[in-house]
């Protein structure tokens, strides 16, 4: 028995959508390349800064010029509770605490959360890996390069005393990732599509101008040097270019397999 023109019409259009594919794949390999070029020379600039700091770990001159004009003028040692009434201080307090341990895992399962209302489980689930995973590589870098915090004693006026490296930030590289893969989801196509995108644009503004104010709540705090909150930054945002490129090989290959699952259905 031949098949219908119905489901010849649907072969047909399984087996365009497959070569729609995997066309748009070859036209963007060109740009994968460049990309993964660039990543890994954004990985070197990363290793020789980490090397550089591991062999010279003191308070370097233009890091302290940069945190004394953030910080202003202050008695050196800077005594407890000084800033306390100064409305910055208190604002980059807020921030800083933001990702103390038990929020920094309360806040991205909530925005998990709010991914999945929107019926998007795997960008959701992509988004806590890429976060959680990003623990493990700031971490990593950490322990290898071993930078003391600042202290009065380099003319910093320090906030809170913090049990633990130095370099790179892991604030920084936290919120780069967890607010970075947001905010690529946010004009990824499931989103794009929807009819109400433009109600997300103050959420987006917002989301790129906490990513710069927690850098600058970091040196106001005293609690990291400029070099950590800028290796914070590249290593965050190597981290989250390598999260969205797994997401969208992933996100590809599942389409691949749908189409062709079509295609064969519709033999």
């Amino acid at each position: 028995m031949e098949p219908s023109a119905h489901s010849r019409a649907g072969q047909v259009s399984a087996n365009d959508a497959v070569v729609r594919s995997e066309t748009k794949q070859r036209k963007r390999r060109p740009l994968r390349v460049s990309s993964i070029v660039l990543w890994f020379a954004g990985l070197a600039l990363l290793l020789v800064a980490g090397f550089i700091v591991h062999n010279h770990p003191a308070t370097w001159p233009l890091e302290r010029e940069a945190v004394n004009a953030i910080q202003g003028p202050h008695p050196v040692p800077c005594p407890v509770n000084w800033h306390a009434n100064l409305w910055e201080s208190q604002v980059a307090y807020f921030i800083n605490t933001l990702n103390d341990p038990i929020d920094a895992v309360v806040i991205p399962i909530g925005w998990m959360i709010v991914v999945m209302l929107f019926r998007l489980i795997l960008q959701a689930f992509s988004l806590g890996i890429a976060v959680l995973t990003s623990s493990f590589w700031w971490l990593g870098i950490e322990i290898l390069v071993k930078r003391p915090r600042a202290t009065a004693q380099d003319g910093v006026c320090v906030h809170r005393a913090i049990n633990a490296f130095s370099f790179p930030s892991g604030h920084v590289i936290h919120d780069v990732v967890l607010y970075g893969f947001l905010l690529y989801l946010s004009f990824s196509e499931p989103v794009r599509c929807w009819r109400y995108r433009w109600l997300l644009l103050p959420l987006q503004v917002a989301m790129v101008v906490y990513m710069l104010a927690v850098g600058y709540a970091r040196l106001l705090a005293g609690e990291h040097h400029l070099f950590d909150v800028l290796g914070g930054y590249l290593a965050g945002l190597l981290w989250l270019f390598l999260c969205i490129f797994l997401y969208r090989w992933l996100t590809s290959l599942i389409e691949r397999r749908h189409l062709r699952k079509k295609s064969q259905a519709n033999a």
